[in-house]
């Protein structure tokens, strides 16, 4: 999933943050010891910046390097920037190489237009490659971006806030819906080529339905057929294809809603199409009857997708589960 936030989040987040920091922060204890020079945090500019107005938004700019030729972005447009925020009096407020950053330090933004002047509005006006700075009124910020009744206390004392910017990279909402779905395609057959392999040197020759679902092992008997509506008891277990095993039915009991069924913790469900079971689970169990066992690998379209679950199942993640009915209980 793409990282992308609405620019004033992102700074709300990071404001209220440094706010609660600045109210809580003990003051630093007196020393008699002379001060001596240091050289400017990374992210400040030494010495003052000169600022120029633009006519007709208002905003207040600096570039530090700027491409006249080069691709600008439009309000709505998404862009990755580099960010760097501060006082006036350079005492820096946030660094998104230090923190929120992807791997180079950019976040990403929809631009939209808070106020003249805004933010948004001089970023619009960078190329990119682009390096700039920006004074934002502080008060404009909290009352027509935030939305607060009034700037808190601690801000009032900063007439302007300065961002430094670096356009990264630009995109239009299409562009970037392009982007996210070639990726995911990508992430998909990465994902087919390991369940390929898997299955090639594992020498397996599973049955595979019109959903994709890999049946590996299907043990039949003449038991009662789970319908729709029956209450079915299902022990389990489930691997990743490197053969961890990240959950299993005996590792249950009563007390987390697991009842003993023929002396084993089993899953208890009432079947439908639209149970609350990965698809994979569905789709298996609806060709079950009592007494049944099965391997199947559930490729992630038909488990936890794009997202994962938990901390051992990461996105696009292939899962082998074994599966027993224990009981399948019609309801009248």
């Amino acid at each position: 999933m793409i990282r992308k936030l609405n620019i004033t989040l992102l700074l709300l987040l990071v404001f209220i943050g440094n706010i609660l920091f600045a109210q809580t922060k003990t003051p630093p204890k007196a020393t008699t010891k002379p001060a001596t020079a240091t050289k400017p945090a990374a992210g400040k500019q030494a010495g003052k910046i000169v600022f120029t107005k633009d006519p007709a938004t208002g905003v207040e700019y600096h570039f530090y390097k700027h491409d006249k030729k080069g691709k600008i972005p439009t309000m709505e447009d998404f862009v990755s920037v580099i960010m760097v925020y501060s006082t006036e009096g350079d005492s820096m407020l946030f660094d998104s190489r230090k923190k929120g950053g992807d791997s180079v330090g950019a976040i990403k933004l929809n631009l939209k237009k808070a106020f003249n002047g805004c933010l948004e509005q001089g970023i619009a006006m960078m190329a990119t490659g682009d390096s700039a700075a920006f004074k934002i009124r502080t008060d404009s910020l909290f009352l027509k971006s935030f939305h607060f009744r009034a700037v808190p206390p601690v801000m009032q004392k900063y007439t302007y806030l300065v961002f430094r910017i670096k356009l990264i990279k630009s995109e239009t909402q299409k562009e970037m819906m392009d982007e996210m779905a070639k990726a995911v395609q990508d992430k998909r057959n990465k994902e087919m080529s390991t369940i390929n392999k898997y299955l090639k040197d594992s020498n397996l020759h599973p049955t595979i339905t019109p959903d994709s679902l890999y049946i590996i092992k299907h043990t039949t008997t003449t038991g009662t057929a789970i319908a729709e509506g029956d209450s079915v008891y299902v022990t389990y277990s489930g691997t990743l294809l490197n053969g961890q095993v990240f959950d299993a039915s005996s590792k249950h009991g009563p007390q987390e809603g697991m009842p003993l069924v023929n002396g084993q913790p089993a899953l208890p469900a009432v079947y439908s199409k639209g149970m609350h079971l990965i698809q994979g689970w569905v789709i298996m169990l609806g060709m079950m009857h009592e007494g049944e066992s099965a391997t199947i690998l559930v490729p992630s379209a038909l488990g936890y997708g794009e997202r994962g679950a938990g901390g051992q199942i990461g996105p696009f993640t292939p899962l082998l589960f074994n599966l027993t009915v224990l009981k399948v209980k019609a309801n009248k």
